[in-house]
């Protein structure tokens, strides 16, 4: 349980009072969903804020901030929340609070292809019948770089029928394990997380990591509740949420 104390050194720490309750509206690309699931209830219990969350893919974020939607605070991959600050949609002093790698999922219990060349890799796309992916559409990050490697391995054409977007939602390793594709590709949380799912990262040449942002909207009805929020994220007390969901710290 957060202890008040924590929160109350936050607030003396940024200059921030929880005399009055704020709802701060944060929207967050799906590689923090788990972790704000879990400490949502604390960091309301604690501070009498209240969070409305929305978790959606990068390319929705992008969207609906940049046609003008506000939001107190937003989550999202260094790029974008790079982007959002030229365009001043987020304030300067964005903080790291995850870094997320991504590589195939397979069933542990099953063969490990070797892909950690760029040939390994090209053969087992290839020999794969279903591989479930992330709509490369939705600017979902682990699809979008799926497509960039495929490219790179001149395959793009012949994995168009074999590629499979998971529409049902979740962590796409889930189906791998029950049967339903013999691969999966997503990021190394939503693979290692899973029971029965192994990991595979990609070869070096192709291997990506995203470090995870938290900024202030410019527009924030409630920046100093926003940056008690982010604090909260940041601090000891979501360390072991951002453990648990097999993530790293940005």
């Amino acid at each position: 349980m957060i202890k008040p104390m924590f929160l109350a050194a936050v607030a003396a720490a940024l200059g921030v009072s929880f005399a009055c309750a704020a709802e701060i509206k944060v929207i967050s690309a799906n590689g923090m969903r788990e972790v704000i699931n879990e400490t949502k209830a604390k960091f309301e219990a604690a501070s009498g804020h209240k969070l409305a969350v929305s978790v959606v893919e990068t390319g929705e974020i992008r969207r609906r901030v940049l046609a003008g939607e506000a939001y107190d605070v937003i989550m999202v991959p260094r790029n974008a929340s790079d982007e959002f600050e030229t365009q001043g949609k987020v304030g300067v002093g964005a903080v790291p609070v995850i870094r997320v790698n991504f590589g195939l999922a397979v069933r542990a219990d099953g063969p490990k292809p070797d892909v950690s060349t760029p040939e390994g890799l090209k053969k087992t796309f290839l020999a794969a019948k279903i591989v479930l992916i992330t709509d490369p559409a939705t600017g979902g990050i682990s699809g979008v770089h799926l497509m960039e490697v495929l490219n790179k391995l001149g395959i793009a054409d012949e994995m168009k029928g074999k590629l499979v977007p998971n529409r049902g939602g979740g962590f796409h390793a889930e189906r791998v394990v029950k049967g339903e594709a013999d691969l999966a590709v997503q990021a190394e949380h939503e693979i290692k997380c899973v029971k029965g799912a192994a990991f595979l990262d990609y070869p070096k040449e192709f291997q990506r990591s995203i470090v995870f942002m938290a900024g202030v909207g410019t527009a924030s009805a409630e920046p100093a509740a926003a940056k008690a929020y982010i604090a909260f994220i940041k601090g000891p007390e979501v360390a072991p949420a951002i453990k648990a969901h097999c993530l790293s710290p940005g």
